[in-house]
């Protein structure tokens, strides 16, 4: 008759008490796998959501950068200083002394007239202003091309806009004034082709002669 078992075999004992250990091992193996896996799918979230607010960018651009703007052209014609402007017998000019020389209003008035010019008054400068140059051709806008011909009879005059509301012109006469411009002189300067920029893209040109200025810069 056999001795009976006095408990659980060793290895028996051992088994059980190892249960618990892994237990928690794989408990805490567990959150690191649930821990890396959450972190990780927040980063794809993220990376997600920023290439969304990229191609959103690109879609709003038709999926091409802006590119910059092309300049605008700017190209030199050849032009007649002439063309466009009135015949002298459309323009009604006021010839005035602003020297002390006597009788220059009245011979300059009559060599214009000859001219073609209408001859409206035959004074001393109202203005009783110095000047050192030829002479100042005041206008209104109205009158700005009638002055840019007198210009041509009256080369290095200046012209200056006082702002009139008429088309008339006031030829003033300066110290530097000799005589009115030959006719064929006249004709030739206002046929010569000139280059001149031209287009939006060109810079304002330099000051040539005729050109308007405003009375407090002359």
């Amino acid at each position: 008759m056999g001795v009976p078992s006095a408990g659980p075999r060793p290895s028996n004992r051992h088994r059980r008490r190892q249960s618990p250990v892994v237990g928690i091992i794989l408990v805490i193996v567990g959150m690191v796998v649930l821990f890396g896996a959450g972190y990780g799918l927040s980063r794809i979230i993220q990376g997600s959501s920023g290439g969304g607010e990229s191609a959103s960018s690109t879609a709003a651009t038709g999926g091409q950068t802006t590119a910059a703007p092309e300049p605008e052209p700017c190209v030199t014609v050849t032009v007649t200083p002439g063309a466009g402007l009135p015949s002298a017998s459309q323009v009604t000019t006021n010839v005035y002394n602003a020297t002390d020389r006597a009788g220059l209003a009245a011979s300059t008035a009559e060599a214009l007239q000859v001219r073609g010019f209408v001859i409206d008054k035959i004074d001393n400068d109202p203005l009783s202003k110095t000047i050192t140059g030829v002479a100042e051709i005041r206008h209104g806008p109205s009158g700005e091309s009638a002055a840019q011909l007198m210009a041509f009879y009256l080369p290095d005059a200046e012209l200056v806009d006082d702002g009139r509301k008429d088309a008339t012109i006031d030829t003033v006469l300066g110290a530097a004034f000799t005589e009115v411009a030959a006719q064929s002189e006249v004709d030739a300067a206002m046929a010569a082709p000139s280059p001149s920029p031209s287009g939006p893209g060109c810079s304002a040109p330099a000051a040539t002669t005729g050109e308007s200025t405003s009375p407090e810069s002359s």
